[in-house]
């Protein structure tokens, strides 16, 4: 097994007062023109190369100046490949291939935690609460401790001001862990890298920690009307009436009773 690399950064200048930065896995991903994980503005070279460590981490490794400057306009190949046509002739070119200030990320990328639901009627569905990712290093992933709240779901809360923005608690993730095991347990529920991830592993984690599943033939998702199909189709097999044996034609009455039970359990309280 090769050891992991550090993270690696790059900073540029894009004029008076304007310096770029930007975060990579590695030094390869860098390379190849990846987009990197992170990357931002600042006012002064040495704030940009504080932001950089600050995400990447203090073993990072620091990437050529060009580096930086090749993928904020687009060019593609090695460094070295850079021609004069990638440097733009102006100072009003280069800020027409600036984007605006503090755009960190693009766009918010997430963890999801995935559970089975506690709720009285919800039984064997899957529960995703997304963890918005903060910063990213070679070996760990970042997110927040709060659950994430779109602005669309702030509607309707009247003309109360916004809540203040304060540095998210994070958790730290290993990524080596999700790569290799596809999760991350957390709190009695799991950290998945998708949606769809998460609730395949939950439903197939149920299927295998109730025994009525094998012996119905059946696996999650399923519901109660699933349940009394495949009852009704094994009940005939085994009836013992129509040849089946008795000790199987049990079983199947017995799982089917704990099926049943197990999707009519509430947890209301009187």
């Amino acid at each position: 097994m090769t050891e992991e690399e550090d993270a690696a950064y790059a900073c540029c200048s894009f004029g008076i007062g304007r310096w770029y930065w930007a975060v990579w896995a590695n030094e390869a991903e860098a390379m190849a023109g990846a987009r990197p994980l992170a990357s931002g503005y600042e006012k002064s070279g040495d704030a940009a190369q504080n932001k950089a460590v600050e995400v990447a981490g203090p073993q990072s490794k620091r990437l050529p100046t060009k580096w930086a400057s090749r993928y904020k306009r687009g060019g593609a190949g090695r460094p070295e490949e850079l021609g004069k046509q990638d440097k733009p002739k102006s100072r009003l070119s280069r800020r027409a291939v600036a984007p605006a200030r503090g755009d960190v990320l693009a766009r918010p990328t997430f963890l999801y935690l995935a559970s089975e639901s506690e709720e009285a009627g919800a039984r064997g569905e899957v529960v995703i609460v997304r963890h918005r990712i903060v910063r990213r290093t070679a070996k760990k992933i970042f997110v927040d401790r709060e659950p994430y709240r779109d602005e669309k779901e702030n509607d309707g809360e009247g003309d109360a001001p916004p809540p203040a923005n304060p540095k998210p608690r994070t958790l730290a993730v290993e990524r080596e862990t999700l790569r290799r095991e596809g999760k991350v347990p957390h709190r009695g529920a799991y950290f998945y890298a998708s949606e769809d991830e998460g609730v395949r592993d939950v439903h197939a984690t149920l299927t295998a920690r109730h025994d009525w599943c094998a012996a119905l033939g059946v696996k999650f998702p399923c519901s109660a009307e699933s349940i009394k199909t495949a009852y009704r189709r094994l009940s005939r097999e085994n009836h013992p009436d129509a040849g089946g044996n008795p000790a199987d034609f049990r079983a199947v009455e017995q799982a089917y009773r704990e099926a049943l039970d197990y999707f009519s359990t509430t947890d209301d309280v009187e």
